[in-house]
């Protein structure tokens, strides 16, 4: 308490709220963990106006998305890359120019996608960089990366094909319950196009299940798929393979099995 000597009235001062303990009361928030990616500049400026013009947030988009994409990966790459092919596209994707970019994403799910990634040899942000690029891609561009032997003519089929499906239309009815899959259609137009008789059956060494996959050049690789359809060497004027989840060894430059199939289309060609 402080005297005023001059009015020799007391003057209270003002003392703090008291708490349990003695201590300020403080308030914490929750926040998602992040991931740092790097993302292809043309496709992330891209896809983020994407996002602007829809009214979306990129991030809690994307973990609807990866909720159903993570298996999806994990089932399309059925069997894994060699460290070979691991080693090659991490190499072509630094070629890109890049930007580092932060994802906020519940840690299970980054855990699930880190395993995926460590079980079958896929380079992280060869994945993020491939999902980022078919989500902003033209359909003139989809059609080049899927379906480059038909052209558009595909989306009438995948209509003919689902149009009495009432799941194919459903979020036209449901808009503010509609279920995250942008990836539906170009999956059922591959399907439509799959010619599945020359699949073989081979046993995933990773976890003894039993999965179809195309034996080619001596070697047996994923079916097609929206994971492991192997893009165009160029777009843009830049060479894509730093985004494949899959690669056979004989995509190789340099590698014995690239030289193996060599040789087999040079005796082929030779039989002629």
């Amino acid at each position: 308490m402080y005297i005023d000597k001059w009015n020799v009235l007391p003057i209270h001062c003002a003392q703090p709220p008291k708490t349990e303990g003695n201590t300020m009361a403080t308030k914490t928030t929750k926040t998602t963990p992040k991931i740092s990616v790097k993302i292809w500049k043309p496709i992330l400026e891209k896809l983020d106006k994407k996002f602007d013009a829809a009214c979306l947030r990129r991030d809690a988009y994307l973990c609807r998305l990866l909720e159903a994409e993570v298996d999806y990966l994990d089932q399309e790459v059925s069997i894994p890359n060699s460290q070979a092919s691991y080693d090659y596209v991490a190499s072509q994707l630094d070629r890109l120019d890049r930007k580092l970019v932060s994802l906020a994403l519940p840690p299970s799910l980054t855990a699930r996608l880190n395993e995926i990634c460590a079980k079958k040899r896929i380079v992280r942000d060869a994945f993020f960089n491939r999902l980022f690029l078919i989500l902003a891609a033209s359909p003139a561009t989809i059609d080049r990366l899927f379906f480059s032997g038909i052209g558009p003519e595909w989306r009438a089929d995948v209509w003919r094909e689902w149009k009495d499906d009432g799941s194919s239309f459903q979020n036209g009815f449901y808009p503010l319950e509609a279920n995250v899959d942008p990836f539906w259609a170009i999956r059922a137009g591959m399907d439509i196009y799959d010619d599945k008789s020359e699949l073989v059956q081979h046993v995933d060494p990773t976890n003894g299940r039993v999965v179809r996959v195309k034996h080619e050049f001596e070697a047996f690789c994923p079916a097609e798929s929206l994971y492991t359809t192997a893009f165009p060497k160029k777009l843009m004027s830049q060479n894509l393979l730093g985004m494949s989840c899959f690669m056979p060894d004989w995509q190789i430059p340099g590698h014995d099995a690239q030289t193996q199939m060599q040789k087999t289309l040079d005796e082929l060609l030779g039989e002629l």
